[in-house]
């Protein structure tokens, strides 16, 4: 009997849902055009892993290729380069995620309880803008700044008779150069999802306790952060999810021979070895290694959130 009602009532929803597509068709359809492309462009290209475990020939199919299993894994495994840019690959990841995820929130919070007017949107305005402005764009700002004889930096330092900093030939500066400059790019972008969350927040709440006596501090720390806790915990997911999927271009950008130490990571090394190189089976299979990882990362905190915070992205 309870077989039957659940069938029914399972019948009931599917033609529900069938007359609501039905109704609103005008919009599924708008929906159509991305719906393809994300099926040509995300789901299409999956099909290519296989390469990652075949001795890829250019100009043959993906059938025509000779299987090698996890010959291209183990090469990349026992590869002299391996450990170093495993090492240098999680440091600057982890650097990054630690100045670059809490930034946006801060200055959210200080933009949505700034009074003036005049000041919030300038200062929306200016952090903003250099998320516009290419990679390309941002190396060539810090170049300026940051040259060996012709910076700004060291023309200061020269004048003032002090040494003069090597910026792109020391190692360790690799990591405060990169982190820096993506602070300055995205921080300004990235605070605009939380500024959309703050504005969700009751106000009537807030004034509330400052009839109760909370100061603005005690304000936003108990009443306006747990409200974007949900956004916060998203946010962190999908920083997390994307850990390792650090794009070669501004480390490649930044890289010189004298640095190649601190700065060699696995994007560079795919771009190098296996696109420069025409490596394309061996390129697959590190970048499937990386996208593993990311997976792996992601679920693990996105379970982790769930059962802690009740929250999550999937």
């Amino acid at each position: 009997m309870t077989k039957k009602k659940t069938e029914k009532t399972s019948t009931v929803q599917t033609r529900f849902l069938k007359k609501e597509i039905w109704r609103h068709r005008e919009l599924y359809f708008f929906l159509l055009p991305g719906f393809i492309a994300l099926l040509i462009f995300s789901y299409g290209p999956m099909y290519g892993i296989v390469t990652a475990f075949q001795d890829v020939k250019f100009g043959r199919g993906y059938g025509m290729n000779e299987w090698v299993g996890l010959y291209h894994f183990k090469r990349f495994f026992n590869s002299t380069w391996f450990e170093t840019i495993m090492v240098n690959t999680m440091s600057v990841s982890f650097l990054r995620l630690i100045f670059t995820w809490p930034l946006p929130i801060i200055m959210a919070l200080l933009l949505h309880n700034c009074t003036s007017k005049g000041i919030k949107k300038t200062a929306q305005m200016t952090s903003y803008l250099p998320h516009l402005l290419s990679t390309v764009v941002v190396v060539s700002i810090i170049n300026l700044f940051c040259a060996g004889d012709f910076g700004l930096i060291n023309i200061v330092l020269r004048n003032a008779g002090m040494e003069r900093i090597s910026f792109f030939g020391e190692p360790g500066l690799v990591y405060p150069l990169y982190i820096i400059s993506d602070i300055w790019k995205e921080t300004g972008y990235s605070a605009v999802v939380y500024m959309g969350a703050l504005s969700s927040v009751d106000e009537e709440l807030m004034e509330a306790s400052k009839i109760d006596g909370a100061s603005k501090l005690q304000g936003i720390w108990h009443i306006q952060i747990p409200c974007i806790i949900p956004t916060i915990v998203t946010m962190f997911i999908m920083s997390m999810g994307n850990l390792f999927a650090m794009g070669a271009d501004k480390m490649l950008l930044l890289q010189t021979d004298l640095n190649i130490s601190a700065s060699e990571i696995v994007s560079t090394y795919v771009y190098k070895v296996g696109i420069m190189q025409s490596q394309y089976g061996f390129s697959a299979a590190v970048g499937l290694f990386q996208n593993v990882i990311n997976v792996t990362l992601l679920l693990t905190v996105n379970w982790i959130c769930k059962k802690k915070l009740d929250t999550s992205i999937i």
